[in-house]
């Protein structure tokens, strides 16, 4: 595995008394597209809240870059991680330029204007998610997509060096899901950031991701390439349901289809 860029070790938490991690292990290595998997309840928004310091973490469980990441301070920690939230609506009405130009804050200090430089990669950020175009709409009247692709513009305005993503195409079509998960890997393949994506469909965990934690009831279960985490055993083990795998004979690419009426 590469260096991690995350690594938590022994992370215990509960939840209203109700014990979700004890002592869990996981490490997301750098320079990498990753996949938190599992049925819900698991705890997957759970470990990314305590990757991100949303949840309180005791000293020397999670380590970023290889620094306690209680030793960072909020605006260093912005520079280091971006969030992109499950999709949630907006209160006030703002142009898409404006939401995007929301990622440049850590950059600022109170009550300064945007320099050049923020200015740029706004402009930087809208055009690889291909939404320059909007730059003038209301974000309270775009798609789904649309929508979608502005957070995530926003989450790279703010130059972090890893993006953390909490089911970032579950409510999109297909179309959608693709476009989305194609733009999220070329930030892999072009050195831009470390993607760390909570998934649902395996058959997109396993076309996009180069590593995979699998979790079941506040465990991780397996960690690894797709090929080794995707197995028919242990999709059966975490997920209840049996599946059959395909390997295309040309180019070794897997689909993942349950046996929905057995």
């Amino acid at each position: 595995m590469k260096q991690p860029v995350i690594s938590v070790q022994h992370l215990s938490w509960s939840y209203r008394d109700k014990p979700l991690f004890s002592s869990l292990d996981a490490e997301f290595p750098k320079a990498s597209f990753i996949s938190i998997v599992g049925p819900n309840g698991c705890g997957k928004t759970t470990l990314l809240r305590h990757i991100l310091r949303l949840l309180p973490v005791p000293d020397r469980t999670v380590q970023v870059f290889g620094q306690d990441i209680n030793s960072y301070s909020q605006r260093s920690l912005a520079h280091t991680l971006s969030y992109v939230p499950q999709q949630g609506g907006l209160e006030y009405d703002f142009t898409v330029a404006e939401c995007v130009a929301m990622g440049r804050y850590s950059h600022t200090s109170r009550f300064s204007l945007l320099s050049e430089e923020d200015h740029a990669k706004i402009g930087q950020a809208m055009e690889k998610m291909g939404i320059t175009h909007l730059k003038n709409r209301m974000a309270t009247e775009i798609s789904g997509g649309e929508f979608q692709r502005m957070v995530i513009a926003r989450a790279l305005a703010q130059n972090a060096k890893a993006i953390l993503l909490d089911e970032p195409v579950s409510h999109l079509d297909p179309r959608n899901q693709r476009d989305i998960l194609r733009l999220l890997r070329s930030l892999v393949d072009e050195h831009s950031a470390t993607v760390v994506c909570v998934l649902h469909d395996l058959n997109a965990v396993s076309a996009f991701s180069d590593w995979v934690i699998m979790l079941k009831e506040g465990e991780v279960v397996a960690s690894g390439p797709p090929a080794q985490v995707l197995t028919a055993a242990k999709i059966e083990e975490v997920y209840h349901i049996e599946v059959d795998i395909h390997v295309s004979e040309s180019d070794g690419s897997r689909t993942i289809m349950p046996r929905w009426r057995t």
